[in-house]
């Protein structure tokens, strides 16, 4: 019986309660799933707030400049009000005041002989009633005109302006006769005007075609050639001259005739010498601003500083990490064995020279497929001044990144 209850006991019909876990570690133990499209939609309103509360705050800054214009413009048309103001002041008081600065005043001398007259300005007077000096000024008029009668004296004092003087002073009399010459102010020149410079110019004196072939083998040239010719103004215009030669170099050209006509005239020479050399600083400009952009678009999610040192970076490691293939601006890697092989430097030529049907790179297909060291040194030329530019600080990228 012992033995039975042993092994009842052992066998117990109710069965053990599950031991229970903490509960903190069921949380530490289990982890937040989130679906993805349900991240990037959480990433999308992120992105669409952001861009809000810049929008406000561009929004606010716009407001608060345009109020500070209107309060300039307000202040400045109320500085003009009182200087329009004080001046008509100035004239008023100026014309009441009588001028008695060149009139010399006699304790005996009679006093209508000094002061103006009270009535109108235009009068009437005899001959006889004249001092000495008018009458010999009316008949010294007289005697100018054609006509020898005696009633040209007459005529003449009763056409002409009458001042009274005290007899000291002589006064020039003026006709009121509308229709006699009178004595303008020369025009004083301040130097000689330069002739205009201008294709249109070019154009109407018979040179227009020749020029404009000349400017866009300049271009060429420039590219190809020589990117910086000079520096003495003398070997620019030689590489100038022989651009225009070369625009009328082919046989039976209808350009020859313009380009003896501009050989034996100096001026005109040295129009279109100016008109086409203007081609050089042209191409320069344009490879510089497209450079601009394509260096803004790469570094547009970067903060100032993060550009400051990829600009440091690119311009003091050797080799020039931006003229090499595989460069990684974030990672700050390059390879050094693909010079000149940089997405900048392909990008930069494309937009340039390959940009549509008509571009150069289209129209002188076979010399740039060579690609000279002269076209890589000025794309990588103006490659490196803008990064030169964004690390001295300038100006360079625009809104929202310096």
């Amino acid at each position: 019986m012992s033995r039975k209850a042993k092994g009842r006991r052992a066998t117990s019909p109710t069965p053990t309660p599950p031991v229970s876990k903490p509960k903190g570690r069921q949380k530490a133990g289990s982890t937040l799933q989130v679906p993805d499209e349900q991240y990037e939609e959480f990433l999308k309103f992120q992105a669409q707030k952001k861009k809000e509360t810049e929008s406000s705050r561009k929004e606010d800054v716009r407001r608060k400049v345009d109020a500070l214009l209107e309060e300039e413009s307000d202040m400045e048309q109320e500085v003009l009000i009182d200087k329009k103001r004080k001046r008509v002041t100035r004239t008023r008081s100026a014309a009441a005041e009588p001028d008695t600065e060149d009139v010399d005043i006699e304790d005996d001398a009679n006093p209508s002989d000094i002061l103006p007259p009270v009535g109108p300005v235009k009068m009437k007077t005899p001959a006889a009633a004249l001092d000495e000096s008018d009458v010999l000024e009316v008949t010294n008029q007289a005697q100018a005109d054609s006509s020898d009668e005696e009633g040209d004296i007459s005529n003449s004092t009763a056409t002409t302006r009458v001042r009274r003087t005290n007899g000291l002073i002589q006064v020039k009399d003026e006709s009121t006769d509308d229709t006699t010459d009178r004595q303008w102010r020369k025009r004083i020149t301040k130097g000689d005007i330069k002739p205009l410079t201008t294709l249109a110019s070019l154009k109407k004196d018979g040179c227009g075609p020749l020029v404009d072939h000349a400017h866009q083998l300049l271009r060429i040239n420039v590219a190809l050639e020589n990117a910086f010719p000079g520096p003495s103004a003398d070997v620019q215009d030689s590489f100038t001259w022989d651009c225009i030669k070369e625009a009328a170099k082919d046989p039976g050209s209808p350009l020859k005739p313009m380009l003896e006509k501009v050989g034996r005239d100096d001026v005109l020479k040295s129009r279109a010498i100016a008109y086409v050399w203007s081609g050089a600083s042209q191409l320069r400009g344009e490879l510089v601003r497209k450079a601009r952009d394509i260096v803004i678009f790469q570094l547009q999610q970067m903060r100032p500083k993060e550009i400051s040192d990829i600009a440091n970076w690119l311009l003091t490691t050797k080799k020039d990490p931006f003229f090499c293939g595989e460069l990684d601006l974030k990672a700050k890697t390059f390879n050094k064995n693909l010079p000149f092989r940089a997405p900048l430097l392909r990008q930069l030529l494309y937009s340039q020279f390959f940009q549509g049907p008509g571009s150069e790179g289209i129209a002188y297909m076979e010399r740039f497929q060579k690609l000279p060291n002269n076209l890589m040194a000025l794309l990588a030329t103006a490659v490196n001044n803008i990064f030169s530019l964004s690390y001295l600080g300038v100006v360079l990228i625009t809104e929202g990144l310096i």
